[in-house]
C-alpha cells in the first residue's frame, strides 16, 4: 500500500492506494504555513500514522509546491512513519522530456498530473488544474511536456475584487444560471466563474490549434469541482495528481 500526498499552497490531499491502484482512503487538509516545526510532526502523528498501521503502507510518495515547508515535512514523515519517503521531481523521472528553457523550473504538481493523465488518456493531452492558481499544461503526441500557462485562481480573483473594491459583497463561488447578471452578486459570479471556464476552454482551443490535433482534455484540482459540470469536452479527474504519484512510484520499484 502507498500513501500519496499532494501539498499545494492551500490544501494537502492525502490518498492511500492499494497495489492495484484502488483508492482506499482520501482526505483533504489545510496547508499549514505557521509554526511548521511543531505543526507537521503533530499532523503526521494525528492524521497519517494510523494510515500506515491500518493499511500496512510501505512508502510515501510526495508532491510539494511549497518550498518553505519541504524539509520539515519530509523529516516529519520519515521520523513519524518510519517508512521510505520519495519526492516527485525530475530526478525521479529522468526519462520525462520537458520542453522548457530550464526544465528544472517544472513543478512537482505538473509532473505528477502529467503521469496521471498519460496513464489513462491518449496523447496529446491538456490538463487544467484549478487550485490557488489556475494552471493549464500540455503533453504533445510524443508525451513530452510542451509547456503551460499559470494565471490567478478563482479565490485569488475573488479576493482581489473585495480587496480593491471593498464595497462589493462577499459571494459564494457558484456558476449562475445566466451569463448576464441580474444583480451585483450574480454579475460577480458570472464574471468570476465564466471567465475561468472560458479561459480554460479558450486556452485549450489555442493549444489544439498549435498542435494541429484534437487533445484529451482533463480538469482537476480542488476548485475544479465548482465548474466541471459547466465545461465542454473536459473529463473531471479530482485525484489526477495523486494517481500520477502512484504511477511514478511504480517506476521506482
Amino acid at each position: 500500500m502507498l500513501i500519496t500526498i499532494d501539498v499545494g499552497n492551500s490544501n494537502i490531499v492525502c490518498v492511500v492506494y492499494s497495489k492495484l491502484k484502488e483508492r482506499l482512503y482520501d482526505k483533504r487538509f489545510e496547508t499549514i504555513k505557521e509554526n511548521i516545526e511543531e505543526a507537521y510532526p503533530t499532523f503526521v502523528k494525528e492524521e497519517l500514522l494510523f494510515l500506515k498501521e491500518r493499511f500496512a503502507c510501505e512508502a510515501v510518495m510526495l508532491s510539494n509546491v511549497v518550498p518553505a515547508i519541504d524539509q520539515v515535512l519530509v523529516n516529519a514523515l520519515k521520523e513519524g512513519l518510519g517508512i521510505d519517503v520519495y519526492r516527485c521531481d525530475l530526478s525521479t523521472v529522468p526519462e520525462f522530456k520537458v520542453l522548457l528553457e530550464d526544465p528544472r523550473e517544472l513543478g512537482a504538481d505538473f509532473i505528477a498530473t502529467s503521469y496521471g493523465a498519460m496513464a489513462k488518456y491518449p496523447l496529446p493531452i491538456i490538463v487544467a488544474d484549478l487550485g490557488s492558481a489556475t494552471k493549464v499544461s500540455a503533453l504533445n503526441l510524443e508525451g513530452d511536456f510542451a509547456g503551460g500557462i499559470i494565471m490567478p485562481g478563482l479565490r485569488i480573483a475573488q479576493d482581489a475584487l473585495n480587496r480593491f473594491i471593498p464595497h462589493l459583497p462577499q459571494i459564494p463561488l457558484v456558476v449562475p444560471k445566466s451569463v448576464l447578471g441580474s444583480d451585483t452578486i450574480t454579475a460577480m459570479q458570472a464574471g468570476l466563474m465564466y471567465s475561468t471556464i472560458d479561459s480554460v476552454e479558450g486556452i485549450a482551443r489555442r493549444i489544439e490549434l498549435s498542435f494541429n490535433a484534437k487533445c484529451s482534455k482533463i480538469l482537476t484540482g480542488g476548485l475544479s469541482v465548482l465548474i466541471h459540470e459547466d465545461t465542454e469536452d473536459f473529463v473531471y479527474e479530482p485525484y489526477l495528481l495523486n494517481e500520477g504519484l502512484f504511477e511514478i512510484f511504480q517506476l521506482l520499484k
